[in-house]
């Protein structure tokens, strides 16, 4: 899973210059589109300047008001994009507008699900997971570093103050969390509530060897003061306002049950697949892959010869040891060891690949009890390897049957191969850059690891074939439970009996799962069928025009080397792409 939820607007206003200058050479449209990007770029210098002095109210996530004032501002910019001729632009001018307008559209319809997403979830990427799950990993170097630090813990305080106030307008617009997710979110907070002597914000003496011992003391006694006089308190503040809702907290889930709910959810729908389709669409579409996949399982059942029902073939894999491990280290060394499979065979199949290197990791222990699988995060200055975290808690409950389609999505040929051509790609505008559309990343997550990887040999052993048809079953399920939740008034007790129907996952598994779609980031994981979906039928368009003119690894590289974007802008790219292979 790769999920960026930080406001869409906002990654319009990172470096958004064209590769070329306005010039006398260039078309009134290329002019106009280059017009509006500079422009974008001199928002983009004033917010890096203020960048250190930027608030929590300027916060889309947490305040109604910065979320309308981004709405507002994509109004007239939406409006620039549209008066510009696509006729006399680039294809790849006409694709960069194409993004810009959607991500204007993602924009405006924020305000309406604003209400809708809690800031007290342990959701990746959410303000509060972000410092803390970040000021572990700050370093220390010089006096600017420990101003830096104090600063952050004064964002800590104010964020949580924000994050407290939300909750409170929430309820009283009849948005309170589901009675299970309250108590979820407790346990999610207490590392706020917590004193010096146990703060995750403390900062040991350890990371602090290269400042002088006493600038290093005088340090340490500061923010131990502030998180026991300021965060702490703040946080023991958030938790108890919890506390006080919980015997209004409803025993139903999803965003359904609320005032505006559901379209908020259609919404949100059109936005994480960015498909135009309903609800009702994504349901059917998900009942049609399970009655399909199971076909397929069924068959390869047969062909192992096992003469059982499917229940009793599932509960011989959820027994057997084979699959499990017993220590974090192992699970890393099963993930790898199919990546080393895989490696051989990449040439085959791409033109190229990223120069970043890649790994795996434990997650972190404290989110992995919101965490069903884990995550990938792309390399920075501090760790140059991409990364995928997995979940190395309840090992025993923890199949890794699915282990090498899990893999292939999340690092070769998923999501590092993925967004790191895409981060390396300097031909591309630098927004396109760093552009990420669920609907394509975890589509090509799984497009890559279930069709790919597939044809590249992968799945010759039959209990990874099954293994990776466990995952496709999945990902059918979850465009089922997810809309049935949120859309269509189902109960989570029914979703998780519906999935211990359709999957192998353990009930840890289906428990995070199901609080997942109904209430962490419902629709989201929609993307990943219906993004497979896409990449399939596109390849499949490609295969029937081009005949024996078509080259895997020029549809790849068509595919990649344009960057992460909304699935029918691809859609277009690829009828655009046809067109050139067949006048080659």
């Amino acid at each position: 899973m790769f999920s960026n939820r930080r406001a869409i607007f906002a990654l319009l206003l990172a470096a958004v210059v064209l590769a070329a200058p306005i010039g006398a050479t260039q078309s009134p449209s290329s002019k106009a589109l280059a017009v509006v990007l500079q422009a974008l770029e001199q928002r983009q210098a004033d917010a890096r300047q203020s960048a250190a002095t930027r608030t929590v109210a300027e916060d889309t996530s947490l305040s109604l008001a910065a979320s309308e004032r981004a709405a507002a501002d994509a109004k007239p910019f939406l409006a620039q994009l549209d008066a510009i001729d696509p006729a006399g632009l680039t294809h790849q001018e006409d694709l960069s507008r194409e993004v810009l307008r959607w991500n204007a559209w993602v924009t405006m319809n924020q305000p309406a699900q604003f209400w809708f997403h809690s800031a007290v979830m342990p959701t990746t990427g959410s303000p509060l997971t972000s410092i803390l799950t970040g000021a572990p990993e700050r370093t220390f170097a010089n006096d600017g570093d420990l101003t830096g630090y104090l600063a952050g813990l004064d964002r800590l305080v104010e964020t949580i103050v924000a994050s407290q106030a939300k909750e409170q307008e929430r309820a009283t617009r009849g948005i309170i969390l589901p009675d299970e997710q309250i108590d979820r979110s407790l346990t999610y907070l207490e590392p706020f509530a917590e004193g010096s002597s146990s703060s995750p914000f403390a900062v040991s003496a350890d990371r602090l060897k290269a400042i002088a011992p006493a600038a290093a003391a005088a340090f340490q006694a500061r923010v131990a003061t502030v998180i026991d006089t300021r965060v702490a308190p703040a946080g023991r503040a958030l938790r108890e306002m919890l506390i006080g809702l919980a015997p209004r907290a409803p025993n139903v889930v999803g965003w359904g049950q609320y005032p505006g709910g559901k379209e908020a959810y259609r919404i949100a729908v059109r936005q994480m697949t960015t498909l135009d389709v309903t609800p009702e669409e994504v349901h059917r579409i998900g009942l049609e892959g399970i009655a399909e996949t199971e076909k397929a399982m069924a068959d390869l059942r047969r062909q192992m010869g096992f003469t059982g029902t499917k229940a009793e073939f599932h509960d011989q894999l959820r027994r057997d040891q084979r699959f499990y491990v017993k220590t974090p280290d192992e699970v890393g060394a099963v993930l790898m060891s199919h990546i080393r499979r895989i490696e051989p065979r990449v040439r085959e199949f791409f033109t190229r690949s990223p120069e970043a290197i890649y790994g795996v990791t434990r997650l972190n222990p404290t989110l992995e009890p919101s965490q069903t699988y884990g995550f990938y995060s792309i390399p920075t200055s501090a760790e140059p390897r991409g990364l995928y975290n997995f979940n190395g808690s309840r090992l025993e409950d923890r199949s890794l049957l699915a282990g090498a389609a899990l893999i292939f999505h999340e690092l070769v040929p998923g999501h590092h191969f993925q967004i790191n051509l895409q981060l390396e790609n300097r031909e591309l505008p630098a927004f396109r850059r760093s552009s990420m559309s669920t609907g394509y990343t975890e589509g090509w997550g799984e497009y890559s690891s279930s069709v790919v990887a597939r044809e590249m040999g992968m799945y010759t052993d039959p209990y990874d074939l099954y293994g990776r048809l466990v995952f496709d079953n999945f990902f059918n399920v979850r465009l089922v439970v997810d809309t049935g939740m949120n859309y269509l008034g189902w109960s989570r007790p029914k979703a998780m009996l519906y999935m211990r129907e359709h999957t192998l996952e353990s009930d840890v598994q289906i428990d995070s799962e199901t609080v997942r779609y109904s209430t962490r980031s419902p629709a989201q994981a929609l993307a990943y069928r219906m993004g497979r979906q896409t990449f399939v039928r596109l390849r499949e368009r490609a295969t029937a025009r081009l005949g024996a003119r078509f080259d895997i690894r020029r549809f790849h590289d068509a595919v990649l080397s344009v960057g992460s974007m909304p699935l029918f802008v691809l859609e277009r790219h690829i009828d655009w792409w046809i067109a050139q292979e067949l006048a080659r």
